[in-house]
């Protein structure tokens, strides 16, 4: 310490644990509002678009992050948030798109929302995992 009663530079702060195993009622992930809220985010920035193989890699990462912001403002503190978006042509074929995750059924939840047009399709999903 020094004179001002403030921590000496360089000092390490140690933090006790929480012991908080579950998120309260206000704090679970609400899986309902973030699809809506993903479903119109993949409207608004996909609508018109055609197809590009060189532009949708970046498509697919500026839609991550601009999906995991909006989640954040809806609320889920405590959760570790997991995006991804999966951007490819409509040429008449059928997509089936699956994951497998290892969870706490009590804490963590998903959600997923798909937009399509005549020249792409897209889907999002989101994957909210509670840490203590």
């Amino acid at each position: 310490m020094d004179d001002d009663g403030g921590a000496q530079q360089g000092q390490v702060q140690v933090v006790e644990n929480t012991y908080i195993m579950k998120p309260q009622d206000h704090e679970k992930f609400r899986a309902n509002e973030v699809i809506k809220a993903v479903k119109a985010l993949l409207d608004e920035r996909l609508k018109g678009k055609k197809y590009d193989s060189g532009e949708s890699a970046q498509l697919s990462k500026e839609l991550c992050t601009e999906i995991k912001e909006k989640v954040k403002e809806i609320g889920a503190p405590r959760h570790k948030l997991v995006v991804q978006v999966t951007i490819g042509e409509v040429q008449g074929q059928g997509v089936r798109i699956a994951s497998r995750c290892l969870w706490d059924v009590e804490t963590d939840n998903h959600a997923s929302a798909y937009y399509t047009n005549p020249y792409l399709y897209a889907v999002a999903m989101v994957f909210a995992c509670y840490y203590e």
